[in-house]
């Protein structure tokens, strides 16, 4: 069970992948915000400053990479934990973002929940 103060962002436009999760992670403990794209995640993070944010990697409005772009330059949300998730081959995108870590979709329900607890467990910057 996740200690109760560790709250996870879900980011996705396919609702019922979204959903699916937020409830997955309920059941472990986790507190969980939801976000259908990168500029709605940037207004929930104005609000609550998530552990993790686990985010899809292509979606409309603001996409997965600009997402992390935009938590990495923000001194306040740069010490959040970031993990993809995304349907094309995530050993190219690894190759591609160095340090980032993600999941491949479909995934196993036990390898989300051991990354998510990983990505969690990960030493991060300091807020600043």
């Amino acid at each position: 069970m996740a200690p109760a103060t560790e709250t996870v962002l879900v980011v996705d436009d396919e609702q019922g992948i979204l959903e699916a999760l937020a409830d997955l992670l309920r059941e472990e403990g986790y507190r969980v915000l939801t976000a259908s794209h990168g500029r709605e995640a940037l207004e929930r993070m104005a609000e609550v400053k998530p552990d993790l944010v686990l985010t899809d990697w292509m979606m409309p409005v603001l996409d997965g990479p600009a997402l992390i772009e935009r938590i990495r330059q923000d001194p306040a949300l740069r010490h959040v934990a970031v993990l993809g998730m995304s349907a094309v081959d995530t050993n190219g995108l690894r190759r591609q973002h160095p340090g980032m870590d993600f999941l491949q979709k479909p995934f196993d329900i036990r390898a989300l929940m051991k990354q998510v607890r990983k990505s969690l467990d990960a030493p991060r910057v300091q807020e600043g």
